[in-house]
C-alpha cells in the first residue's frame, strides 16, 4: 500500500514537472518568438531609414544639379543680357559738324555751314544730300536750317507748338528754342514765303526751320527758350 502512494506520489510530481518545463518551454519560446519579431521590425525599420536616406540623398543631388544648371543658365543670360546692353548703350562719337548738332523731337542731325551770300545753291545741295548733314545759314538776323524731309527732317511735319528743341555745340554748351509756328510755304530761291507769300524773315523769331512738303515746304518758327 506504501509502495503504491509512493509511485502515485511519483507519477504526480512527473506529471506536475512535466507541466511546469512545457510551460517554461512556452515561455521561452514566447520570448524568443517576441525577440524574432523585434528584430525583424528593426531591420524593416532600419531597411526602410537607409532607403528614405537613399532617396533623399538622390533629390538633394538632383535638387543641386537643377540648381547648377540653373545658375549656369542665369549667368549665360546674364552675360548675353549685358553684351545685349552694352551693344544698345554704345555710341559713336557724336559729329557737330561745323556749327553744332539739331536735336529736336527725337530726331537729331549735324549742322554745317552755308553762306547764302558766298556758297552756291549747289553746295547748299550738297550738305542736304549727305546723311546727318544740314545746312545751316544765316541771313537777315536769323538763323535757317534745312534739309530733306527723307533724310528725317519730316519730324517737323508733326511738332505741335510749345515743343522744344536745342542745338549741341562741341564743348557741350547748348542754346534752346521753342516751336512758335508751323505753317505750309515755299522757297522762292531769294526768299521763304507762306501761302499768302508773306515773308518768313519778316515774323517774330530767332531761328528758321524748313523741308520739303507736298509741292512746297514745311516751315517751322522758334524763338529762344
Amino acid at each position: 500500500m506504501k509502495f503504491k502512494k509512493a509511485l502515485i506520489a511519483g507519477l504526480l510530481a512527473f506529471v506536475s514537472f512535466f507541466i511546469d518545463f512545457t510551460s517554461f518551454n512556452s515561455v521561452v519560446y514566447a520570448k524568443i518568438g517576441n525577440i524574432d519579431n523585434k528584430l525583424l521590425v528593426e531591420e524593416i525599420e532600419n531597411s526602410i531609414t537607409e532607403t528614405n536616406e537613399a532617396i533623399l540623398e538622390e533629390e538633394q543631388k538632383e535638387q543641386e544639379e537643377l540648381e547648377r544648371k540653373q545658375r549656369e543658365t542665369e549667368e549665360a543670360q546674364f552675360v548675353q543680357t549685358s553684351v545685349a546692353e552694352e551693344t544698345y548703350s554704345y555710341t559713336p562719337s557724336v559729329t557737330y559738324g561745323t556749327y553744332g548738332r539739331l536735336y529736336v523731337s527725337g530726331f537729331d542731325v549735324a549742322l554745317y555751314d552755308y553762306n547764302v551770300y558766298t556758297n552756291s545753291s549747289l553746295s547748299l545741295q550738297q550738305i542736304v544730300d549727305n546723311w546727318d548733314s544740314a545746312a545751316y545759314y544765316s541771313s537777315r538776323n536769323r538763323l535757317v536750317i534745312a534739309d530733306h524731309n527723307t533724310h528725317g527732317f519730316s519730324v517737323l511735319y508733326y511738332l505741335s507748338e510749345g515743343t522744344t528743341a536745342y542745338i549741341q555745340f562741341e564743348d557741350g554748351s547748348t542754346i534752346s528754342y521753342r516751336l512758335i509756328k508751323r505753317t505750309k510755304g515755299y522757297n522762292t530761291g531769294p526768299d521763304l514765303v507762306d501761302t499768302e507769300n508773306n515773308s518768313f524773315f519778316n515774323m517774330d523769331s530767332d531761328i528758321i526751320m524748313y523741308t520739303c512738303y507736298e509741292d512746297g515746304i514745311m516751315v517751322t518758327l522758334w524763338v529762344l527758350a
